[in-house]
């Protein structure tokens, strides 16, 4: 059975297999504009994203010219096209400096012959998206409304449905038991006031796509105001499309991560007096007030990364970069902690 993306199948493959991908696959390097695959034009080669962010955009017809969706780490486009030899309207563009996997439709048959669970793998990615249309409900008159299984649907497929249908209403996300964990208001199809567990705005925002699956259902429904569990957060001001652009690069960039993480049980104090919390990097002033806060909160006693992330305001990327910064710099140090245990009368 097909993983969810490329890079988890492909840790799947045996060596041998792995060696054919790579020489049945070339490594494109594309600077933000290019177009990968344009319209009414029959695809050569299918791809997938290794690195940045592509935009799928309307060719024709209605909303031509418009962005219909994006595509980040691991997600794949044009192998409808070329499979079948039939054109799409549809251009691929490149919304950042991005790298994709090219695989020309002239190396399918060795391909097959060498690495055949990559059409396995093709035919689950195909036949997900037919479960994706079919499993979304739609009613339309003057409105939208639409529910769903997470795990049938990508956050970013949701986000664009509800953007491109200029609809006023809540998002609700349930992860399990029928529980809401998050609200999300959109207004004529824009985000504007989020909360997701404890996070509010942005924040919330940030944290909702950080997995590139979710379990449980969602639902959007229309309502005129925002309800009362997202107003004490800040206004989401940006524009849709950069949140949704910055959304899918802290996903790639939280997923390599997780890779080099501490364990969230690990136990962290403070092994310096004072903070002097100084880089170059662009980052480092924006998160110095988190910097300040995980300070503060490791001041008296050893704690668990699980319980000071639970103190904190913060999506888990910006929460991990900022200690893996302090662990770095030798202003934290992990410790071996163990609660003291009673002694036997």
């Amino acid at each position: 059975m097909a993983k969810n993306d490329f890079f988890s199948f492909v840790t799947s493959l045996k060596p041998i297999e792995m060696k054919a991908i790579g020489e049945l696959s070339q490594v494109m390097h594309l600077e933000e504009g290019t177009e990968i695959q344009t319209g009414n034009q029959a695809a050569d080669a299918l791809y997938i994203v290794n690195r940045g962010a592509v935009e799928v955009i309307h060719g024709e017809g209605r909303g031509a010219g418009q962005a219909m969706s994006y595509l980040s780490r691991g997600d794949m486009f044009g192998e409808t096209s070329a499979l079948s030899g039939i054109p799409t309207s549809n251009i691929f563009r490149a919304c950042e400096s991005t790298s994709v996997q090219c695989f020309r439709t002239r190396d399918f048959p060795e391909l097959m012959r060498r690495v055949p669970s990559f059409f396995f793998y093709l035919a689950a990615k195909l036949a997900s998206r037919l479960v994706q249309v079919s499993d979304m409900t739609f009613m339309q008159s003057d409105c939208l409304e639409l529910s769903g299984n997470l795990s049938n649907f990508d956050m970013v497929t949701i986000y664009q449905t509800i953007l491109n249908s200029s609809q006023t209403g809540e998002l609700s996300i349930f992860p399990e038991k029928n529980e809401k964990a998050g609200t999300f208001y959109f207004e004529k199809g824009q985000p504007k006031f989020g909360q997701y567990f404890r996070l509010l705005g942005e924040q919330a925002f940030w944290q909702l796509f950080l997995p590139e699956k979710l379990e449980g259902t969602f639902s959007f429904t229309l309502c005129d105001q925002p309800p009362e569990c997202v107003r004490s957060g800040e206004i989401i001001q940006r524009h849709p499309t950069d949140m949704l652009i910055t959304a899918l690069q802290y996903r790639d960039e939280f997923k390599l991560m997780l890779e080099t993480a501490p364990d969230r049980g690990s136990v962290i104090h403070r092994a310096k007096l004072n903070l002097h919390w100084e880089g170059e990097e662009p980052w480092i002033e924006d998160q110095r007030w988190l910097a300040e806060l995980i300070w503060q909160h490791c001041y008296s006693q050893p704690i668990t990364l699980e319980d000071l992330y639970q103190k904190l305001p913060v999506n888990e990327l910006d929460f991990y970069k900022v200690i893996n910064r302090l662990l770095e710099t030798l202003h934290l140090s992990m410790v071996h902690y163990e609660a003291p245990t009673a002694i036997a009368s």
